[in-house]
């Protein structure tokens, strides 16, 4: 479909309106989701967790059964013409019950070191596999600190939930039930009056629990928005100090600060009745009761001394052991709602894949000679001949917040190979969308798009295409790993410095401090706008491929950089099919072809002196330009 100037007329024919519905359509929100995804990723080492905590489970055992041998030895020493061996016999398992609690504590230490540790940070990688993998609309939704906190909220909560598990949680399932039994064995009252009181703090437990638990899941939540709001203030510096908001911003900081202390206060106080609830049965019923009738059963001969004495170490541990109990519980509790928080604002309740392997799906292949080319071009040859050639057919896109408004409507358009095409329109023309469309941000209809006559994926169509923004915003790292980044392959030192000669880069790179080694701060901050936008030009070059996207690459220059960044371009797309998105027409007056944008559809497309000639939409913008840009709406 190719024009001469004319002004094509407005398609009525309405295809279905491409919609993305983001993550959230990925998957169904269910309870405990974060929960669920715990339990997920650790069955994936379910053996190596087994054999760690049957170790602890034998030491638990052993310090279990110590004060049925304190009672034995009690009433062994105490018996008049008692028998030495059975004294010492008593003393010798008391020792050995002691030795193998702690050989196997080492033991299950030193698997825990082998086996489990490594695991506890690897949640974290599945989690960030997750998330940079998302498609492009999460990002535009969410505070990029605060997906950073959740991400390493989650995985230091499945580490200290993993530690807790094995060093914790089976010594509670062992010692618990092994206490409610020795006391049954020592009287059926005793017995019951045990089960009844840990009965009795699970209930009373639970509903406190409960409420401390939405207690702090709000402390949770206001605690990531103030970190976000912060990391934000601080990414956003140059605003703030341009702007002089150093004030307004502190005192919004010390707003927000007084929700996260009114929500903790909360959960402090729903902390302090959890507690008193337990002490409230372990101090006042169970200590009271039991005490009382097993001296009652003792005197009156009910009761002998053997389990006088077992009853009264039993009623120590209890009551040493039964603290910790309460608070790994509560501790579980607060872990869980952090998670919970976390996930779900991570993935809203949709699962995560916890198999093995790479969570990401495999990255879009380089074009190989039956339909896709590797990097070409540092040896001059450029991508392979009969390569580059895009269609779009019939696309309609309408974002997900407005799916009844469509942005493109039924765009058909046939770039040939190595046209430079450039894209004009009024600022909402549709022109921002159609860029983030071909570079994949979001998700195309079977056939709409096609490189080389073939119907292509969001994955094949990023393999095919290379990009220059507008904005460059760098990686905090050196010059060379942001020239390198996304090279299809590995690059030599030469093809870094020869990319870079070719984007005139080289001079300024090596009078910097550390050459190619020089850190660029924070999204490129230490560099200017112009040395920024010929490091993403050499970027291109390493990441060569027969399709080039640039987006305003030049608007944002001063005179002298944009001559520089000019002649980098036209050095770059020499053999390449270009689409060239441009406020300066100026910078388009030499393209094979233009098209103009109005309202999401092609309304003029031809040469610029056709275009000219024809009097339409083009000439208006041309006659309105003032300094070389497009007038504001």
């Amino acid at each position: 479909m190719r024009a001469t100037g004319e002004e094509i007329p407005r398609q009525q024919k309405q295809p279905p309106v491409l919609r993305d519905d983001g993550p959230a359509a990925s998957g169904v929100p269910g309870p405990h989701a974060g929960l669920r995804f715990l339990l997920g990723f650790a069955a994936t080492f379910r053996g190596s967790m087994f054999a760690v905590m049957a170790s602890f489970a034998v030491s638990s055992v052993a310090i279990a059964v110590l004060p049925v041998l304190v009672g034995r030895l009690v009433q062994a020493v105490a018996r008049e013409g008692g028998s030495a061996n059975a004294v010492y016999g008593y003393a010798l398992l008391l020792i050995g019950a002691n030795l193998v609690h702690d050989l196997f504590w080492r033991g299950g230490e030193v698997l825990y070191r082998r086996l489990l540790v490594h695991h506890g940070y690897e949640c974290e990688d599945v989690l960030f596999g997750r998330v940079v993998g998302q498609p492009y609309p999460y990002f535009v939704g969410k505070f990029t600190g605060k997906i950073s906190s959740f991400v390493a909220t989650v995985g230091r909560e499945f580490r200290d939930i993993l530690d807790s598990t094995c060093f914790t949680y089976v010594e509670m399932l062992v010692r618990i039930p092994a206490i409610v039994l020795i006391m049954f064995a020592v009287n059926l009252w005793s017995g019951l009056i045990f089960l009844a009181g840990v009965l009795l703090m699970l209930v009373i437990g639970r509903h406190t629990a409960r409420r401390s638990f939405r207690a702090e899941k709000e402390l949770a939540d206001e605690t990531s928005e103030m970190d976000g709001y912060v990391i934000d203030i601080i990414a956003n510096f140059v605003s703030v100090k341009s702007f002089r908001q150093e004030q307004a911003e502190y005192d919004e900081v010390r707003r927000r600060r007084r929700l996260v202390i009114d929500a903790a206060r909360r959960s402090s106080l729903w902390d302090i009745v959890f507690w008193a609830s337990m002490a409230l049965v372990v101090r006042y019923l169970i200590w009271p009761a039991s005490i009382l009738l097993n001296l009652y059963l003792y005197r009156s001969g009910q009761l002998g001394l053997a389990e006088f004495a077992t009853f009264l170490s039993v009623l120590v541990m209890f009551s040493d052991f039964i603290w910790v109990m309460v608070w790994e519980i509560a501790q579980l509790n607060l872990r869980l709602a952090r998670v919970e928080e976390a996930y779900q604002y991570l993935f809203g309740g949709a699962p995560v894949a916890v198999g093995s392997g790479s969570p990401l799906r495999p990255g879009p292949a380089a074009l190989t000679s039956d339909g896709m080319n590797g990097m070409n071009g540092m040896d001059g040859t450029g991508p392979s001949p009969g390569r580059g050639r895009l269609e779009l057919r019939g696309l309609t896109f309408a974002y997900p917040d407005s799916p009844t408004r469509p942005v493109l409507s039924d765009l058909t358009l046939e770039i040939g190979i190595g046209e430079k095409v450039g894209v004009v329109g009024r600022s909402g023309s549709g022109k921002t969308t159609l860029v983030k469309l071909l570079l994949g941000y979001y998700p195309l209809p079977v056939g709409a798009v096609l490189v080389d006559g073939r119907p292509t994926s969001n994955d094949r169509l990023g393999a095919a295409i290379s990009y220059v923004p507008q904005d460059t915003a760098l990686f905090h790292r050196s010059i060379r790993d942001n020239i390198t980044y996304g090279a299809a392959m590995a690059v030599t030192e030469q093809q870094v410095e020869a990319a870079a000669t070719r984007a005139h880069a080289h001079g300024f790179i090596t009078r910097t401090s550390q050459g190619y080694d020089t850190l660029v701060g924070e999204r490129g901050i230490r560099l200017s706008t112009g040395q920024r936008q010929r490091i993403a030009i050499a970027r291109a070059f390493l990441d060569d491929k027969p399709i080039l996207i640039l987006d305003e690459a030049t608007s944002a220059l001063d005179s002298e950089s944009e001559v520089l960044v000019q002649h980098a371009l036209e050095q770059l797309w020499a053999d390449k099919t270009v689409i060239a998105v441009a406020h300066r027409l100026s910078t388009l007056r030499n393209m094979h072809r233009i098209i103009v944008l109005a309202d999401g559809e092609i309304v003029e497309q031809g040469t610029h002196p056709e275009l000219l000639a024809v009097g339409g939409r083009y000439h208006a913008l041309w006659e309105r330009q003032s300094g070389g840009m497009l007038p504001v709406d």
